[in-house]
């Protein structure tokens, strides 16, 4: 009975955590990361994107909509980003943020 218990347990918990996102944060209005201090910052390293290191999917976390829409670090990159990921999808992400730990 105590297992039975703790395996209902277990699914709930892991249903949860899939749904929730495991640290995404879709209510967000707009992205907003302090650690970001110049272009050389938008490269993602698994210290600094912890949560999405090594995951192709950037759109599951990163709302589209919210995404490029402050230029906090004064970036030349900043007036195409937005078009680039619209035309390109999440392929666009590559070109200002690495390849996040895939392989190509």
């Amino acid at each position: 009975m105590v297992r039975s218990a703790l395996s209902v347990l277990f699914v709930c918990l892991i249903t949860f955590f899939i749904l929730s996102g495991a640290g995404c944060a879709p209510s967000k209005q707009v992205e907003s990361y302090d650690n970001l201090k110049s272009d050389a910052d938008l490269i993602l390293t698994e210290s600094s994107h912890q949560h999405g290191w090594k995951k192709s999917d950037c759109f599951f976390c990163h709302i589209k909509s919210n995404i490029h829409q402050e230029n906090k670090i004064n970036s030349s990159l900043f007036d195409i980003a937005g078009a680039v990921v619209e035309s390109s999808g999440i392929q666009g992400c590559n070109g200002c943020h690495g390849r996040n730990g895939l392989a190509q």
